[in-house]
């Protein structure tokens, strides 16, 4: 496809041009600026810039925040904890609004549709305490919150996607960094209706993304192992791994951009994170929120309990 200079960094892919979801977002390490690709037919059918913001600002993860069926930006002051959204149709930013501050002590999980409302919705989680905290966004705001529960910080975020099988869910996989063991957490109406022991794999094998491999509208996990390059594919459905298959190895000089499919015919956008959460495990962004100051929300009580898995939902 081409070559471009090692200061630009990957961000994501996503549907900035239109409803694909195949153009490629670049940023200059040095600048902060940001840099859309156009990417059709495996070729750069046209770039453009969107402009530049301080490097303060981190990319937190990317999703329908304006309801409009696009793919915006989320950042982070990785100074203040504040967050901003930058709307973008036609490699264009459009808008951008404020949605207040959370505390350092709370990261940003994914966004996706946790609230049922067909919405892109932000996970964060405390760095102390492993407590989950959803945000409900529609139309650049912060609409509303729960507390989801509090999980042992063994265990890391691995996913984002709808591993239920279930219409519409944003479900997530959590990762035992001690033993490998991969535990699903089906999420709906913001809250957690069940959980599911997936299995273990060896801790060579490093998370790459979530996408659409082995059929239409499917979220199947991606591993690469850290000592070979190889890339190897579970398909998920119904919380139960129905398949696996290597995808080949490249050279570990060679670093993941993303995976991306086109929506079906009629698709407006997609909210299954998955784009999100790979900006976090590849380029290392992803900030820390917490019981926010200015976004009405009661803060969290301390728990010391800190379960190995959460099996009963939390209001």
């Amino acid at each position: 496809m081409g070559h471009v200079g090692t200061d630009w960094g990957f961000v994501t892919l996503g549907g900035f041009s239109g409803s694909d979801a195949s153009d490629m977002m670049l940023r200059n390490s040095t600048t902060g600026a940001f840099q859309v690709y156009d990417v059709s037919n495996n070729n750069i059918a046209g770039t453009a810039a969107l402009g530049t913001v301080g490097l303060n600002w981190q990319v937190a993860g990317f999703g329908n925040f304006s309801s409009l069926g696009e793919t915006d930006m989320m950042l982070r002051d990785a100074n203040t904890g504040g967050f901003q959204v930058h709307d973008i149709a036609n490699n264009q930013i459009t808008g951008t609004a404020f949605m207040g501050t959370v505390g350092l002590d709370w990261q940003v999980g994914d966004f996706g549709n946790f609230s049922s409302g067909d919405t892109s919705d932000m996970i964060l989680r405390n760095a102390n305490t492993g407590g989950l905290q959803v945000y409900d966004i529609d139309s650049n705001q912060i609409t509303g919150t729960a507390f989801m529960g509090t999980v042992g910080l063994e265990w890391q975020f691995s996913g984002f996607g709808n591993f239920s099988s279930r219409p519409g869910e944003t479900d997530m996989i959590m990762r035992n960094t001690r033993t490998g063991g991969l535990q699903i957490y089906d999420i709906a109406n913001n809250q957690i209706i069940g959980t599911t022991f997936l299995g273990t794999v060896g801790l060579d094998w490093h998370f790459a993304g979530v996408a659409l491999i082995h059929a239409p509208g499917a979220s199947d996990l991606i591993l690469r192992n850290a000592n070979t390059g190889a890339f190897e594919v579970y398909n998920i459905a119904n919380n139960q791994i129905t398949g696996a298959a290597p995808l080949g190895a490249v050279g570990l000089d060679w670093q993941l951009g993303g995976f991306a499919a086109d929506p079906a015919a009629g698709a407006t956008g997609s909210s299954d994170g998955s784009t999100s959460q790979l900006v976090q495990a590849m380029a290392g962004f992803g900030g820390s929120s917490g019981a926010a100051d200015g976004l009405n929300t009661a803060p969290l009580p301390a728990d010391t309990s800190q379960q190995t898995f959460l099996t009963t939902p939390h209001a």
